[in-house]
């Protein structure tokens, strides 16, 4: 079974003592079950956890209605995103933005196949296939890949991206990603 880590003042953090005010007990119990749905889900999904409505219905003993209030209230508080597709049967998506800060040991996740950035930049840059099938870019994607680049380097060179201005093709993304890669450099030789 996956291990968890709860900081020992998890209770006292800002988003438990938020939903404790708003939700009391059983709201901390969501949340905890949210973190465990957390651990059981694919490591290299980097903190998505997408399961079908019934699952998280079940799973938090929620009415749809309180499900989503939940996680409209976690979501507003930074702690998570999430989305329904528009699809019949489409998943939940849950995206957690500190994930590794609950899993044990959290490696850096890394890519070994072109593919698994295809899938990273399509469902969490909504990259068009179009530019993700793209000679070029499936280039750049294997390089990721050779250079054992991580989606935590990905994620700062997305966000150095967006505060300019928010190019997020696979070329701007390479060359937000070596201004990272040198910073990482720089700050090692410190």
């Amino acid at each position: 079974m996956p291990a968890l880590n709860l900081p020992a003042n998890f209770s006292a953090s800002a988003i438990v003592v938020r939903v404790e005010k708003r939700y009391g007990l059983a709201g901390y119990a969501r949340l905890v079950k949210l973190i465990e749905l957390l651990g059981v889900n694919d490591r290299a999904a980097g903190g998505v956890v997408p399961l079908s409505m019934s699952d998280w219905l079940d799973a938090l003993q929620a009415s749809p209605d309180e499900l989503h209030e939940f996680l409209g209230f976690l979501s507003k508080a930074g702690w998570l995103n999430y989305s329904v597709g528009h699809d019949p049967g489409a998943p939940l998506v849950v995206e957690f933005h500190a994930a590794d800060d609950f899993l044990p040991d959290a490696a850096p996740i890394l890519f070994t196949d072109p593919a698994q950035w295809v899938f990273w930049c399509e469902t969490e840059l909504n990259m068009p296939p179009r530019v993700s099938g793209d000679p070029y870019s499936q280039g750049l994607f294997r390089r990721w890949c050779a250079s054992n680049v991580t989606v935590t380097e990905m994620q700062l060179a997305c966000e150095a991206a967006t505060k300019g201005q928010p190019d997020l093709s696979p070329s701007a993304l390479h060359r937000h990603l070596q201004a990272v890669r040198l910073a990482r450099l720089e700050q090692a030789k410190a």
